[in-house]
């Protein structure tokens, strides 16, 4: 915030991962729970306004799959969400649309609180997403004819730990639900849950590879599957196991787009830091963790007089 006016404020910064702004009409800025106590009150502040306010500029990133045939990227193609950055050179928000400045309690309330559906909607994502990498691991391994390999039966067990895991502190995110005074309806706790995705995602990503091998980079495209020159080749030495070779690279494109393309990458970077830095999220968690109960009966234990056999 550079000034306040009769009219409203007046703002100059940047806006990082504004996702899908250039088609957006409306765009709202706020601080993540992250940055939730701003040391300078300046930075503290939330509001929304029109996409083509005067003095708002969009940085676009490049897209990060290209067209290749209907199924040569499955879900980089179309499902690509625009990163974009913003920029505000003395930008004008009127006051009725500023909806926090210089104190940031009501927001860290609010995460506190659970008057967060929005999150809670991120986590319903999470844990489909999580479904999706483990059956495909499941269905790769099936398509190579290793599933039963006792190596790669525990590697995606362990996929599936994590998945029932999120779904279990879903359970209680519900469980946890409650009426506040206001009248509103809360969510219960999602505390750690996103520093928690944020370090097993890549690991799932990695399992992923891992089953699938180098298949992952080396698989026919539809050119190649309609060449009659190429197509007795591929049917006999690129086939799976009961499955011919169109199911199995179609197959094999998808664990492509999850784990190997920009698109794949582009989601891996995504889940690491939407949720703001893991490690200041990890101090933030510790600074609220209350241990008080547990400290005292810890100090009165080793407090107690020794024992004399």
């Amino acid at each position: 915030v550079v000034e306040e006016t009769s009219e409203g404020i007046i703002i100059t910064g940047g806006k990082q991962l504004a996702t899908a702004a250039p088609i957006s009409n409306e765009t709202y800025v706020s601080l993540s729970a992250t940055f939730t106590q701003r040391s300078d009150p300046k930075f503290v502040l939330a509001f929304s306004i029109p996409t083509n306010s005067s003095g708002m500029k969009i940085l676009c990133r490049e897209p990060v799959s290209i067209w290749s045939g209907s199924y040569g990227h499955p879900l980089g193609v179309p499902y690509d969400e625009q990163d974009s950055m913003l920029f505000f050179e003395n930008v004008l928000v009127p006051w009725d649309r500023v909806f926090m400045l210089y104190d940031s309690e009501p927001l860290r309330r609010d995460f506190s609180a659970g008057i967060n559906f929005t999150e809670w909607g991120n986590l319903c994502r999470i844990h489909e997403r999580m479904k999706v990498m483990t059956t495909v691991a499941t269905m790769i391994a099936e398509s190579i004819g290793v599933l039963d390999y006792r190596e790669v039966s525990a590697k995606i067990g362990e996929m599936v730990m994590y998945t029932e895991m999120w779904l279990h502190a879903m359970d209680g995110v519900e469980h946890g639900a409650h009426m506040e005074d206001s009248g509103v309806m809360a969510l219960g706790s999602m505390t750690g849950m996103n520093i928690y995705f944020a370090q097993i995602s890549a690991r799932m990503v990695q399992i992923l590879r891992e089953v699938a091998g180098s298949g992952l980079i080396m698989q026919p495209s539809e050119n190649d599957l309609a060449s009659p020159e190429l197509r007795p080749y591929l049917d006999r030495y690129l086939r799976g196991k009961g499955v011919d070779v169109e199911y199995k690279s179609r197959l094999y494109r998808l664990a492509h787009d999850l784990a190997v393309s920009s698109s794949g990458m582009r989601q891996e970077v995504y889940e690491y830091w939407h949720g703001g830095d893991p490690n200041r999220n990890r101090i933030n968690l510790l600074r609220g963790f209350d241990q008080d109960a547990t400290r005292s009966r810890i100090e009165d234990l080793i407090s107690r007089p020794l024992a004399h056999g």
